[in-house]
């Protein structure tokens, strides 16, 4: 049996977040790779301690994760352009990830798994948080999930990268429809899929109508704290989550101290209802 399924495992919360202890991640075998995807199908993220790696082994890793993804705006260390850079210090103006969302939605193909390596870490705060879209829709009422499954949703990649990442010109960003509720292609289950970070708004709807419903959506969300799990960063930690059923939020309470690391990604399937 592959190291994935005999790891000591610890569930961080009921509904969200396992910690896997015993598992060196870049010696499973493809049957581990494989069990690895489905684990994080069904609890949404997956943290590991103590994961030394170079990043070009960070990149066929991932790479044996799925197809990779090119992201739209952020600049690539040079040589890796499948890699986003994860940096924040005290000359920074913001850190990414800084509010809930799910990455890069905006994109036709929105990706799948993340996987996100940190090296340094601040002494104190810094943590992710992650929040369980299953769990986000399923203690909705009934009525509620029902509407929302007749619904479309328009993310825009300018509202989140327009005056960040360097551009303030007029390049253009990927615009992409996908419905509100989405079914995982994995797992089966039906999960949110509108994002502050990235929704614009809903088809079909009046202004006032769309801001109002994603405005509640949202607080369920933020205010979620049964179906949350919060990680607490060390150097050389790995934590792999599956943005087709969690939304996460990086906390900036470390400034001016340095939080660096590096992340990459998996490109997913046009999401369905």
């Amino acid at each position: 049996m592959a190291a994935v399924m005999t790891a000591t495992r610890r569930d961080v919360n009921t509904k969200i977040g396992t910690e896997l202890e015993g598992v060196t991640l870049l010696d499973l075998d493809q049957a581990g790779v494989d069990e690895l995807k489905e684990l994080v199908a069904e609890r949404g993220v997956l943290f590991f301690r103590d994961q030394e790696m170079t990043l070009a082994q960070q990149v066929e890793l991932g790479g044996r994760l799925g197809e990779l993804h090119i992201h739209p705006a952020a600049k690539a260390p040079e040589g890796f352009p499948e890699v986003l850079l994860v940096h924040t210090d005290a000359e920074s103006a913001y850190t990414a990830g800084n509010g809930w969302h799910t990455d890069v939605s905006c994109d036709e193909r929105p990706p799948a798994l993340s996987m996100l390596r940190l090296e340094q870490t601040p002494p104190s705060g810094g943590d992710t948080v992650w929040a369980s879209m299953y769990e986000a829709y399923d203690t909705l009422s009934t009525s509620m999930q029902d509407y929302l499954c007749t619904l479309t949703a328009v993310h825009a990649g300018d509202k989140a990268y327009r005056g960040r990442y360097g551009y303030t010109g007029d390049r253009e960003f990927p615009v992409s429809e996908h419905p509100v509720v989405r079914t995982h292609p994995v797992s089966g289950r039906k999960g949110l899929y509108v994002n502050m970070g990235f929704t614009s708004h809903i088809k079909g709807l009046r202004a006032r109508e769309s801001q109002a419903l994603l405005d509640m959506l949202y607080d369920h969300i933020a205010y979620g704290i049964n179906f949350q799990v919060r990680f607490q960063w060390e150097p050389n930690s790995v934590a792999i989550w599956d943005n087709r059923c969690v939304q996460h939020h990086a906390s900036w309470d470390y400034f001016p101290e340095t939080r660096h690391g590096y992340r990459v990604t998996t490109r997913g399937e046009v999401p369905f209802q």
